[in-house]
């Protein structure tokens, strides 16, 4: 964090004017045509923010190697005016379509910068002629566009015009906003204690997992709430990498051991605090940690949804789908692709016992997540799980249906690992029913199978 300074408004103001002026010599300004498609593509501002790394990423948009000799980057804020933060070594060159990324982790970047104040970068030659330049309230007129903590700004698409203020980033990897569409529909839930092993070897077992096909983990609402919080971070950054898309595990209506009603009987309301606490913990994983999923468990009743209806406006229903329909109000108001998924409980009368509409909740999960477990306490034949994927698979509301299976027989009094062969015959019930996907449970039972072809 920078030391205190003078910001006073006028002098900010002074500064920024003397920043944008060419100070040229004698023969006018450089030119800067050598250097012409380098442009700062991605700005992580973290300073206001403790513990946290400033960084920026610049990039080559044209389509030859740029010397980078003789370029330098200034920064004018509240604390600087026109100060260089950084400057290419001699002979530094950066290739057609290549990154650089210059951070105050490495020192590279040697101060950082805070996004809750106006600040102005450019990347500039010594005399002051601009080769691009970033002018935070220029481009985010509000003046209010702060980074999140795990966010950036960035330039849509890479070197483009446009700029977004995004709550996750992409250090040294494509500019773009998370399409579910785009990944393989494959996932695993996952606690917290599995992340030790998941980042274990430089994130070995994470790696061959997405080798196998597994491109989205769930990861327990604990990672986020009660474990090393600087860890789970490192993860999710590591994730994203390595191309796992990392969804927040939140449990609804379920804490320290207890059911949570949603509704007051009594009093024939929702309890809105319950609802306002589960949308601050999403946001909190979103922008703190910068998730692209939010995955919604307990979402429902322990089989006495119908004892919870104290009139037509106040039902078990209405709060289960008023959960859902919130948390996607939420995900869509970031307009960034983030996705809303939910475990459903895997019977018939889903609404009367456990206030699970699935069609209903279609409306507004982008995912179904039934837990189509076919060991343990249901112990379904392959003819079941097939109808059961198809009934939730044809939700009116349109969400797709990813099967939830296990990676274990038995159940939880003593479950056995299954080899990958036999967890590979149990995910192959699902092909060919309306059931898009699959979702294993869980992370550190059984030997998870290469699932590249599973889907046409």
């Amino acid at each position: 964090m920078k030391m205190n300074a003078l910001t006073a408004a006028t002098l900010l103001a002074l500064a920024l004017t003397a920043s944008c002026r060419n100070t040229s010599g004698p023969n006018g300004p450089t030119d800067v045509s050598a250097w012409k498609g380098v442009v700062i593509n991605e700005i992580a501002a973290h300073d206001e923010i403790p513990d946290a790394d400033s960084w920026v990423e610049l990039f080559n948009s044209s389509a030859s190697t740029v010397d980078l000799t003789g370029l330098g980057l200034y920064l004018t804020d509240s604390y600087f005016n026109g100060k260089k933060v950084y400057e290419a070594p001699a002979g530094e060159k950066l290739a057609a379509g290549e990154r650089l990324l210059i951070s105050t982790a490495d020192e590279s970047l040697v101060t950082g910068i805070a996004s809750d104040a106006q600040f102005v970068l450019k990347l500039a030659v010594e005399d002051g002629t601009a080769v691009d330049t970033f002018d935070r309230d220029a481009v985010f007129a509000s003046g209010s566009a702060v980074n999140t903590a795990a966010g950036s700004y960035q330039r849509l698409p890479d070197g483009a015009s446009s700029w977004r203020n995004l709550t996750y980033a992409s250090p040294e990897r494509e500019n773009k906003l998370f399409e579910l569409a785009a990944t393989r529909p494959n996932a695993f839930w996952a606690w917290s204690s599995h992340v030790s092993s998941l980042s274990a070897n430089n994130f070995a077992n994470l790696k061959n997992l997405k080798s196998l096909g597994y491109d989205h983990v769930i990861l327990n609402y604990l990672a986020f709430e009660y474990s090393n919080k600087t860890t789970t971070k490192k993860f999710i950054a590591a994730a994203e990498e390595i191309g796992v898309t990392v969804h927040a595990w939140l449990q609804c209506f379920y804490s320290s051991g207890s059911w949570v009603n949603p509704v007051d009987d009594a009093n024939n309301r929702y309890k809105d605090e319950i609802f306002a606490g589960i949308l601050t913990r999403a946001r909190t994983y979103i922008e703190e940690f910068g998730v692209k999923g939010i995955h919604l468990d307990y979402i429902r009743y322990p089989g006495t949804a119908y004892k919870h209806n104290p009139s037509a406006e106040v039902t078990a229903v209405g709060a289960v789908t008023r959960c859902c329909r919130e948390i996607r109000e939420l995900t869509d108001s970031y307009d960034e692709g983030l996705v809303t998924s939910g475990a459903l409980m895997p019977e018939n009368g889903g609404a009367y016992y456990y206030g699970q509409d699935y069609n209903q909740m279609g409306k507004y999960l982008h995912i179904l997540m039934p837990m189509l477990y076919r060991h343990g306490s249901y112990n379904y034949n392959d003819d079941t799980c097939r109808k059961f994927a198809n009934m939730f698979g044809g939700n009116t509301g349109g969400a797709a249906c990813w099967a939830g299976t296990t990676t274990y027989s038995g159940n939880d009094s003593g479950v056995t690992p299954m080899d990958a062969e036999s967890i590979l015959k149990d995910c192959k019930v699902y092909v060919g029913t309306k059931a898009t996907g699959i979702v294993l449970f869980r992370y550190g039972l059984g030997t998870f199978p290469d699932v590249n072809d599973l889907w046409p």
